[in-house]
């Protein structure tokens, strides 16, 4: 598999320095679909089972991201859930190591990763050692709530402090990206020709579609009704999350366009006094949905 998510990912904030003076007990295990950037993953020791990826395209490309590719060939990814024994393996590293383990996956209703997590527990020879977060989310919200995990774990707290805390954030988290076109969530059956016809009649009178997440899917959140910039209607969006909720930590994805990506970075630490952990690349599971053009915010209040 190429490297999806370490040449192109950036670390960020400078904040976020991790400590591990005291004895540390709890483990942590995620999904590459939380989009970490490896920096991240290295500093808070993190271990990682990553999703399964098919798309033999790419071998044309080489040189190429995974969305450059989709752009290049209209055709996309195909993805798959971690087995159980990438987990059982992943379980046994980390008791080798810790008294505990704490595994956030990405959300039970996009993928079988969260069953695949629980079966492996049970073959465990004491499962009561591993706690199985199901984020409800992907890509930066995940990220974010498994960045936010690893704070706790070095803050010393315990597993069911920290275990409440992500409970607490994971109704507040969200997560905010406009379709640029309705291509790629028709291909895959997500929605009829009939819905895709009216989206494009839509996005021609300017109403552009927001997705999030609802319950765990990714789904329709809302409209954008007054401009076609995909970019100010993104911006404003934090805007009103930023006034509603106060001050956010934000982690960006992005699939062609990392200029973008740093263009709303410096917009939003400048005008929202935002603190954006991480810029990464928008993981497959999701990109699968929304395609290339697309750059989705994650946001927590803190």
């Amino acid at each position: 598999m190429k490297k999806l998510m370490v040449a192109e990912n950036k670390i960020i904030s400078q904040k976020l320095k991790p400590d591990f003076g005291q004895s540390r007990k709890i483990g942590l295990l995620v999904d590459d679909t939380c989009s970490l950037p490896e920096k991240i993953i290295n500093d808070f020791q993190i271990e990682v089972v990553k999703i399964k990826l098919y798309f033999p395209e790419w071998d044309k490309f080489p040189e190429k991201n995974l969305y450059q590719v989709m752009k290049e060939t209209k055709a996309g990814p195909k993805t798959s859930a971690p087995p159980p024994g990438d987990y059982l393996k992943a379980y046994k590293k980390i008791l080798e190591k810790f008294e505990k383990a704490l595994v956030i996956t990405l959300s039970s209703k996009l993928s079988a990763t969260y069953s695949s997590a629980r079966q492996a527990k049970e073959f465990m020879p004491d499962p009561s050692k591993i706690e199985i977060f199901d984020s409800l989310a992907a890509a930066s919200p995940e990220g974010l709530l498994a960045l936010r995990a690893s704070e706790l774990i070095q803050e010393g707290k315990t597993l069911e402090e920290i275990l409440k805390t992500l409970e607490s954030l994971r109704e507040r988290i969200k997560l905010f990206a406009f379709l640029k076109t309705t291509y790629w969530v028709e291909k895959i059956g997500r929605i009829s020709s009939g819905q895709a016809a009216a989206f494009k009649v839509l996005k021609i009178l300017g109403v552009q579609p927001m997705l999030g997440f609802k319950e765990g899917k990714v789904a329709l959140t809302g409209f954008n009704f007054w401009t076609k910039d995909t970019f100010k209607a993104l911006f404003y969006q934090l805007k009103r999350q930023g006034r509603k909720s106060g001050k956010l930590r934000m982690g960006i994805n992005y699939s062609d366009n990392i200029e973008l990506a740093y263009q709303l970075k410096e917009k939003v630490e400048k005008e929202l006094a935002a603190e954006v952990a991480f810029i990464s690349l928008v993981p497959p599971i999701v990109g699968a949905n929304s395609g290339p053009g697309t750059i989705i915010a994650g946001c927590l209040p803190i």
